[in-house]
């Protein structure tokens, strides 16, 4: 392309064109070489599309880790963007047997026969249309019992399928051999009751057949033993949201309730009159399943019973719902991505400005995915995601750095706008390890320190701002050389607080124990600091210890960010801090930490002497915490009769000072500690001891265990 026609000063067909006419031509030599980029360039843009979508498709398809990824993208666009159901399904409905079901039997297992027979008797008079026993009858009981759940089924003049299994599923060949006499003799209708799991251990699909086995699926057989219609037959779980109340999407009741004599029996007519029944377990160790409604975040519980997924089959089969999902594995998705490959390249490749291409970039990459949510709620087709916009991204990038490379004045642009932010050294630093500067974290066990002085508000209130500055930057000096000679690193300064990490920078084992190590030498120099600063008003340092795990890495925005910990466990770590006031001791330690301390514990790093403090209940937590606490200066002699005491009303496993078997006894462990207080041979720190009057002042309330409310 000619200079000429670039230049300024030269209007069209003035007769500097080559022709020298004022024609087409003229103009057509003078449009910008980044609107119109030349063959190479649109060849080489085409080439790089059908490359990185051929290595998407090819990676999304064959590698499980990338699998994983889409199919939990897809989860929770299917899932958690789903319209709710307008009103729970009136077809369907659940009887649960929960652990509650189990404690009025002699025996957990197998299910006591006379209650299901008796549940298919109150069933049949409801007037069910068909019953789903999703419990598995593979061995004998009582005789009787078992004779009577035969004669039940038989009698029930509806379909009535029965949870079917065979050696892979682990069973024997004498159950194999008890469950097939038991299916002839009762009548019942087999269905298999296997769910089948992605390679992530994820329930997302279905099928109505097993290969090698006749019996149909457990929502199939109740399916086409009514004469409904079988479709679909196979593919992803259209899993049906709660109602916008918050109901679950089936009724679903506690199967105990039935047999309760003060129940109506003609209340069970409205409650399951035409309705499928399903019987199975709801119990946490038994038949419990992760699907794809484990990423909404509204739930509490991350798995699902076994017949709570067979009923979403069957609503599904019920109305002939079918997802449509364009995977990568089928052409629809393939082409999908290779379309997004190609817009990707052809704006990498576009020989525009940074920024413009930059905006097309967003652009187009939040249209796609707004599409595909779009989509996603409104029930589908569910558009490839990570796929797609991975293709996308990569093939910009790999354009971006052609075009870049084949012009060498853009290039030259490059370097100098980065020369005007950046040394060179630093630079080369980030082009060596560009990872150091990523948001983002990774979850692990580490553990926690927090540290505040008590009254620090009081006293900065009284002192001048230098006093004040100087009392603390001497403090935050002592506090920090500590942390580091422990391998911890500090997170933050809050006011009078520290906040510190182990195990957070680089993975170390014994983080728990360099964090309990830590927190006495801590406790010994702010004491000493105290004292030194006691006409100043400084208060004592309490601390708490934690051990858990936690996300850690950069979090903030692109342009300014902390490098952190977050999660539960940092919480549960300042609530232990906190609590030592209450307690009236210093330093409190939770059974995570100690736990973990104690396995790398040795002659040359040992752990100091824990006391139990009792189980307690943190601000933010349903259950309580075990605590213990870590006291320098307590004698031993207090402390073991302490320990004697703590033991009378110890309900948890303490593995130090704890229950000896004996049944609790407050009476006595108040007896022995006001013994411990107030005789004249007592230990002389034990009347001031923080724990021995904490459970003295408990016991005198008429409190009787460990936990402390």
């Amino acid at each position: 392309m000619s200079m000429e026609a670039e230049g300024p000063g030269h209007a069209p067909g003035s007769g500097m064109t080559p022709g020298g006419g004022a024609g087409g031509a003229g103009q057509g030599a003078a449009a910008p070489s980044r609107f119109r980029p030349p063959p190479l360039r649109l060849l080489l843009g085409l080439l790089i599309a059908l490359c990185v979508a051929a290595a998407a498709i090819a990676g999304f398809r064959g590698m499980q880790t990338l699998r994983s990824l889409e199919s939990g993208l897809n989860d929770r666009l299917r899932v958690i963007l789903s319209p709710y159901s307008e009103t729970q399904d009136p077809r369907i409905s659940i009887l649960t047997v929960t652990e509650d079901t189990l404690a009025l039997f002699p025996y957990r297992s197998p299910v006591d026969r006379d209650f299901l027979a008796d549940l298919i008797i109150l069933l049949n008079d409801a007037g069910v249309a068909a019953i789903g026993l999703d419990i598995l009858i593979d061995q004998p009981t009582e005789p009787a019992k078992d004779q009577r759940l035969i004669e039940a089924i038989r009698d029930f003049p509806g379909t009535l399928v029965l949870a079917w299994a065979d050696a892979r599923a682990g069973l024997r060949p004498a159950q194999e051999a008890f469950l097939a006499d038991f299916m002839e003799r009762s009548g019942a209708i087999p269905g298999f009751a296997t769910v089948r799991y992605d390679p992530d251990g994820v329930v997302r699909r279905f099928e109505s057949t097993l290969p090698g086995a006749e019996p149909m699926s457990f929502s199939a057989a109740l399916l086409t033993a009514t004469d409904q219609p079988l479709f679909p037959t196979e593919g992803l779980v259209d899993w049906r949201r709660e109602t916008p109340d918050g109901s679950p999407a089936f009724q679903k009741i506690a199967s105990q309730i039935l047999l309760n004599p003060a129940m109506p029996r003609a209340m069970f007519r409205n409650w399951f009159a035409g309705r499928y029944v399903m019987i199975g377990a709801d119990l946490e160790q038994t038949d419990r399943h992760q699907t794809s409604l484990s990423v909404d975040p509204t739930i509490s519980n991350r798995t699902n019973p076994g017949v709570l997924l067979h009923a979403h089959v069957l609503s599904q089969m019920l109305d002939g719902r079918e997802v449509r999902d364009f995977d990568v594995r089928g052409w629809p998705g393939a082409a999908i991505v290779a379309v997004m490959a190609l817009i990707g390249a052809g704006i990498g490749i576009w020989g525009g400005a940074l920024y413009w291409r930059l905006a097309a970039l967003a652009g187009a990459g939040i249209g796609y995915a707004a599409l595909a949510v779009w989509l996603s709620s409104l029930a589908g087709p569910y558009f490839p995601v990570a796929p797609a916009l991975i293709a996308f991204v990569v093939s910009f990038a790999i354009g971006g750095a052609t075009e870049a490379f084949l012009s060498s004045r853009e290039k030259q642009f490059i370097r100098m706008a980065f020369s005007h932010y950046l040394e060179p050294a630093m630079v080369d630093r980030l082009a060596r390890d560009r990872s150091s500067l990523r948001l983002g974290g990774e979850r692990r066990e580490i553990s926690f320190i927090f540290t505040d002085v008590a009254g620090f508000t009081d006293m900065s209130e009284n002192l001048e701002p230098e006093a004040l500055a100087e009392l603390l930057n001497g403090y935050f000096d002592g506090m920090s050389d500590i942390i580091a000679r422990h391998s911890g690193t500090i997170d933050k300064f809050i006011g009078d607080a520290v906040v510190a990490l182990f195990g957070a920078m680089t993975q170390e084992p014994d983080h728990a124990l360099n964090a309990i190590r830590c927190a006495a030498e801590m406790d010994a120099f702010a004491e000493d600091y105290r004292r030194a600063n006691a006409h100043l008003g400084l208060g004592v340092t309490r601390i708490g210890v934690h051990t858990g795990v936690a996300s850690v890495g950069n979090f903030g925005g692109r342009k300014r960010f902390d490098y952190t910990a977050m999660g539960d466990a940092m919480n549960t770590a300042a609530r232990l801090e906190s609590i030592n006031k209450r307690l009236g001791t210093r330093i409190t330690v939770s059974e995570a930490a100690r736990l973990s301390a104690l396995r790398y514990a040795d002659e040359t790093r040992g752990l100091a002497e824990l006391r139990p403090v009792g189980r307690v209940m943190l601000k933010g937590k349903v259950e309580p915490v075990a605590v213990w606490n870590l006291d320098r200066v307590a004698s031993q002699a207090t402390r073991d009769a302490y320990g004697a005491a703590f033991a009378r009303i110890a309900t948890g496993n303490w593995a130090e000072g704890g229950a000896d078997g004996a049944a609790p006894d407050p009476a006595a462990a108040l007896t022995a500690l006001e013994r411990l207080a107030t005789a004249p041979d007592a230990p002389s720190d034990a009347a001031q001891d923080p724990l021995v009057r904490l459970h003295l002042e408990r016991l005198r309330a008429g409190e009787s265990d460990d936990r402390i409310v």
